[in-house]
Order: structure tokens, then sequence, then C-alpha cells
């Protein structure tokens, strides 16, 4: 008898090792914005580019590579999403349940919304920005990464 329960935890405990993100779940952005690629690597074209909050149907799974459809077609990596469809309460503290949800927190732990940067800028004149938005502003050609990728010899991030 304690060999089979032993047997069904160890079963279980795979099920749950084994259990992820697979073709047809659905997944939500939950970084600031996020690539979709054409191609399942970190350095090519972009099919489009979302914000968090998205949510989009995973079609396949290759490695750490989903290829999606929903707010956009194409490839993202894991890193920039969270399983499931995470909705977002207006209510203050998430609802009834008197806290902000898991996924909530995850959201808002991802950085500044435009109007919480504007408060912040507002309450703190003295500060200099100018090198936060430098830094945000600069954006690179994927054509001319490609190129420097191709000339170097680098793989492509894959």
């Amino acid at each position: 008898m304690k060999n089979l329960a032993a047997l069904v935890l160890v079963l279980g405990l795979a099920g749950v090792a084994f259990a992820g993100v697979k073709a047809g779940s659905q997944i939500t952005i939950r970084v600031m914005s996020a690539k979709v690629m054409k191609n399942p690597k970190f350095i090519g074209t972009a099919a489009a580019s979302l914000s968090r909050g998205d949510a989009l149907t995973v079609k396949e799974v290759k490695g750490d590579w989903y290829r999606v459809e929903g707010a956009a077609k194409g490839w993202i990596h894991k890193t920039n999403v969270v399983e499931g469809k995470v909705e977002l309460s207006t209510t203050p503290g998430g609802g009834s349940s008197g806290g902000a949800s898991r996924d909530e927190v995850e959201l808002a732990g991802r950085g500044f919304t435009p109007q919480i940067e504007a408060k912040y800028r507002d309450e703190n004149p003295n500060l200099d920005f100018s090198h936060v938005d430098s830094i945000e502003a600069t954006g690179i050609d994927p054509g001319e990464l490609q190129a420097f990728v191709d000339e170097g010899g680098l793989g492509g991030g894959q």
C-alpha cells in the first residue's frame, strides 16, 4: 500500500512538473511592452509590439518560444508572458476579495504607467528625467541589427 501511495505521489508530481503552457493555452503580456517576432529568435523582424495585459492564444510551443495568435500573430518568448487570462479590476483592492489578485500584483509590479509617471514628475519637479527619456526613446532598426549579427557571425540569438 505504501508503494502504491508513493507511486501515485511521484506520478502526480511528474504531472505538475510537465504541466505548463501548451497549444491552446491562454497567455497574457506581463511586461510593459513586448515584441512578437516573425521567427522564434530574439534578433530579427518584429511582427508586432504588444502592451501589458494583451491576451494571446498559444498555437505551438518551440523551446522557450510560443507561436501565438490574438492581439498579434507570430512568436513571443516565455519571459514576456504569464499563463492564463488576466482580469484587471477597476474596484480598489480587486473587488470583494479585499485585496489585489496575484495577476494584478504581477502586472502592477512591472513598471510605471504613463499616469503614475506624470504624477511622479509633478510631485518631483527638481528631478532630471532627460536620461530616462533618452533611453526610452532609443530604438534599434531590426535590419541593422540583423546585418550586425550576420557580419559578426553571432548566430541570431536563437
